[in-house]
């Protein structure tokens, strides 16, 4: 289980994020925000597709995302 103290440095929080965020949305995933508070790390993420808000939490390592937009496929069909 990863400690509050190692969230403390840039690179500690991208590597206990990384993990989870590729697991959950893919390998393509970017992370763009991380925003410390707490045990909890905070941000979003590109993603294929759609913008995703994460929460990580670093005491139990629960790892949670949200939907905040995503790219429709068209439904209309063409004129001709």
């Amino acid at each position: 289980m990863l400690s509050v103290v190692m969230l403390k440095s840039v690179d500690a929080v991208h590597i206990a994020v990384h993990g989870p965020l590729t697991k959950a949305c893919g390998p393509k995933t970017r992370m763009l925000t991380a925003e410390v508070h707490g045990p909890e790390v905070r941000g979003l993420a590109l993603c294929p597709g759609r913008v995703v808000r994460y929460v990580f939490d670093a005491r139990n390592e629960h790892f949670k995302t949200m939907d905040l937009l995503r790219l429709a496929t068209s439904t209309r069909l063409p004129a001709a």
